[in-house]
């Protein structure tokens, strides 16, 4: 006997308030049935996310609208290459359209990672009254993203994705397209670095463009707004939050679903994270490591976890653990009613000296130094010779890869510091928030510190586990004075993560002033990032007594 799942319909136009009509695919079922929504600029027969695709919402018995967003493929309108506001409201009346639809028993999801799932936020907040739950994959805010970068810019991100979006737009023009343009910006594609190693950077020629709707400057500069805030109080439906920790927006994300058990704990909120990356393919593969199997989104039943979640939502809370998070190291997934899990350990590791740039490690030890701090170390940073970005939380339009790769060439250079603790004698689970307290001090006018949690493995590797960054003159909101070569207590999120120290490891923190091209070198003339002109060197020095490495802990959330 043949079942019939049901059928797909080719550009099914939905009308906006305003009459513009945007177009998608329709994934239903032979009977009314509740619809999931996907919103996307990239294409919507493109949707590759292995956390939840149309099809895995049709073989559920779910229909599924996948939506080209507005002026980008079939749909109607004009596109702008940010205009949150007008997603939003998009995103409402597709919402509320979809529940009057013969196909859809009145019950709408809405889904998708990254771009897809912030319009999913940002539609929750307008409170569309057939909305009943939404599953943000790897998503960020304004506010959210400006904490994980401690005022520092993700240039290779912003970079890519321009060039990306660039690239599509000229393609689009078909044989109008300037020769010269696209010859332009596949210059860029093909070598990001040397783009953005000249300077200034609001003078990139290969994103300035006749006709393209953005300026790289206007990006710079705060005039344009890359990224959205929304008001999460004003969402009022159960929020299923998902990411890897390495995905750039991992901290961002469980942030977010933290923020809506504080403000909404009637209503049911859940959490996946698994040990990916800000990719579509959520494989068991990161970086230069195997985590099993088990680890891959499909191993982990993870499309279905999201039909179960929006069953709940109907049906009601069901007997599943709410969180839902891989332990990297044991390799293995677990489950808690909260996160951090109740009854999470956390350990104090003060650093120790001296350390020496490039060579001898310093230490990390469970209580400061009893003979008194040691004298402060130091490095000179270089802004025409930065540290190189490697692994941990990256994206990758550019060049860049994410996950857990090596260190060790990272660590032997003259500007970056590292601090071992002793070889562990049992396994040391890491679990929750990571924050690092440092006594700083620089000669320039502006500094920046990128820290970096690592696991030294037996066989002397450094992998990356989680990471954070801090600009001075950000420390406390943007233009904070910096004091020349004073002490400067700051304080650095590394954000969350969950780690298996094994017995034979050792707990490491990689510390720099750089981190490119993931992070805009800081040239430490204190000038706006977008007219700043060619740094100078200048000295940084880490002091002792009160630095230390606070890892995870039940009440760090």
């Amino acid at each position: 006997m043949t079942v019939e799942l049901g059928r797909i319909e080719s550009g099914v136009e939905t009308p906006m308030r305003d009459g513009v009509p945007l177009r998608g695919d329709l994934w239903r079922p032979p009977a009314p049935a509740p619809a999931v929504i996907f919103r996307t600029p990239y294409g919507r027969r493109e949707i590759g996310s292995d956390a939840l695709h149309p099809r895995h919402c049709l073989a559920g018995g779910f229909a599924a609208l996948a939506q080209d967003t507005r002026g980008r493929f079939d749909s109607g309108g004009e596109w702008r290459a940010v205009m949150w506001e007008q997603e939003a409201e998009d995103t409402y009346d597709t919402v509320e359209w979809a529940a009057a639809q013969p196909w859809c028993d009145g019950n709408v999801f809405l889904a998708g990672t990254s771009y897809l799932g912030i319009v999913a936020w940002l539609g929750a907040a307008l409170r569309p009254p057939h909305l009943r739950g939404i599953a943000p994959a790897m998503t960020t805010g304004a506010a959210a993203d400006a904490r994980d970068t401690g005022g520092a810019l993700r240039l290779d991100h912003l970079v890519g994705w321009l060039a990306y979006m660039a690239a599509d737009w000229l393609g689009r023009q078909g044989p109008d397209a300037d020769p010269a343009l696209a010859a332009r910006v596949a210059a860029l594609i093909h070598d990001p670095e040397r783009a953005m190693r000249r300077l200034p950077l609001a003078g990139m020629p290969e994103l300035d463009l006749p006709g393209f709707p953005i300026r790289i400057g206007d990006l710079l500069a705060g005039r344009v707004r890359a990224l959205p805030d929304w008001d999460h109080a004003a969402v009022e439906v159960p929020v299923l939050s998902v990411t890897g920790w390495y995905d750039v927006y991992a901290s961002a994300t469980v942030r977010g679903h933290l923020e809506m058990r504080r403000l909404r704990p009637d209503l049911r909120h859940e959490l996946i994270v698994g040990p990916w990356a800000h990719t579509g393919a959520l494989t068991h593969l990161q970086g230069e490591v195997n985590f099993g199997v088990a680890a891959s989104a499909a191993a982990a039943r993870l499309p279905e976890r999201h039909l179960d979640f929006f069953r709940r939502c109907l049906d009601g809370p069901g007997e599943s653990a709410p969180v839902l998070y891989f332990l990297m190291g044991a390799d293995e997934w677990r489950t808690a009613e909260r996160w951090p899990p109740a009854g999470t350990a956390g350990l104090a590791l003060h650093l120790t000296g001296p350390a020496v740039a490039g060579g001898t490690p310093g230490g990390l030890a469970a209580g400061p130094d009893p003979a008194g701090p040691a004298e402060p170390d130091g490095y000179v940073h270089d802004p025409a010779d930065p540290v190189p970005s490697r692994g941990g939380r990256v994206l990758h339009l550019g060049r860049l890869v994410p996950g857990p790769l090596d260190l060790g060439r990272i660590a032997a250079r003259p500007d970056v510091l590292l601090y071992l603790g002793d070889v562990l004698g049992e396994d040391t689970d890491v679990t929750g928030r990571v924050r690092l307290r440092l006594s700083f001090a620089t000669d320039a006018a502006d500094a920046d510190v990128m820290a970096r949690l690592v696991d030294r493995l037996p066989d002397g590797r450094l992998l990356p586990v989680c990471e954070g960054a801090v600009r001075l003159s950000h420390r406390d909101g943007p233009g904070t004075p910096v004091p020349r070569g004073e002490v400067i207590p700051l304080e650095i999120d590394l954000g969350y993560t969950a780690r298996r120290f094994g017995e034979g490891h050792s707990i490491g923190l990689l510390l720099s002033s750089s981190s490119f091209p993931h992070f805009d070198r800081n040239q430490g003339g204190g000038e706006p990032v977008a007219t700043a002109g060619p740094g100078t060197p200048s000295t940084q020095s880490v002091h002792y007594g009160a630095s230390v490495l606070l890892l995870g802990g039940e009440g760090e959330r």
